[in-house]
């Protein structure tokens, strides 16, 4: 098996079409009708799971080491606008308020209103007002290099500034995004406010499986942004001693309840890859 990088999303299409290449894993979605049209090229969907695309925060740096400001920040968030831009396609995305999934074990919408029908920005508004938000620019990092990373950041910084904050969206790749994700040290030092990413439909199923419902915080071996609550912890220790379907679906309902409230991180939708 020879793996050939190809970042550019038209090349890699020749190239499967032009047969010098035989698979494309992400099958870029505006160029879904040309591919369907071939008929020596078959287009499926091979996780059936999909991905659930996401926002997370920084709780160490400003200005989302305040509560307030975070949940400003969620109530801003909405989920159809992040999903017509990564993927265009209804057919293959879904707005779900579920951290553990849509139509799974432990779905529920407890507490995603707004980020299911986009209507928190007023309120967003207003909270940011009560927190007394002095202008301290949200900086999101924002890789180019990835098709299924692109919009987010740009969808996300949007809906961030009609709610009042200040942002500033930094152009990197995703290699300099991981490199630098790591960083605890101030903006100014190299440090950052916020970033996208995918999770594989499994990986997201629990909260033990889901790491970024972790409470650890910086000094526990918490996940990067380092969200540190002490109740999330220890709802995370009952489900995982939990005997039964229904009282871990119960948990759940509770975990994502305390994620939303505590803004521990954004799931922004679920959306299926074509390759």
């Amino acid at each position: 098996v020879e793996w050939i990088t190809m970042p550019d999303a038209q090349t890699a299409v020749n190239a499967l079409q032009s047969g010098d290449i035989d698979f494309m894993e992400n099958g870029p979605y505006d160029l879904l009708p040309v591919l369907a049209k071939d008929p020596e090229l078959k287009i499926e969907v091979l996780n059936p799971l999909g991905f659930q695309t996401f926002g997370r925060m920084n709780f160490l740096n400003p200005p989302f080491d305040n509560p307030k400001i975070r949940r400003a920040a969620f109530l801003a968030m909405s989920q159809k606008p992040v999903l017509d831009a990564l993927v265009g396609d209804a057919k293959y995305y879904k707005v779900c308020g579920a951290v553990f999934g849509c139509d799974t074990p432990n779905a529920t919408d407890v507490g995603s209103e707004t980020l299911v029908k986009g209507n928190g920005v007023e309120e967003a508004k207003k909270l940011l007002a009560e927190a007394g938000y002095d202008g301290t620019p949200v900086v999101i990092m924002a890789p180019t290099d990835v098709t299924t990373l692109k919009a987010q950041p740009i969808v996300a910084a949007q809906l961030l500034r009609n709610a009042g904050f200040k942002v500033e969206v930094q152009a990197t790749d995703w290699q300099t995004v991981l490199s630098r994700r790591p960083s605890q040290k101030p903006v100014k030092e190299g440090g950052w406010n916020m970033f996208f990413s995918n999770w594989v439909g499994a990986d997201i199923l629990n909260p033990i499986s889901n790491v970024a419902t972790s409470g650890r915080g910086k000094s526990n071996g918490g996940w990067f942004g380092w969200s540190e609550d002490a109740e999330l912890e220890v709802l995370r220790d009952k489900y995982a001693r939990a005997t039964t379907p229904e009282e871990q679906k119960k948990l759940a309902a509770e975990i994502q309840k305390e994620i939303y409230e505590k803004v521990i991180y954004i799931p922004l939708g679920e959306y299926k890859v074509p390759s």
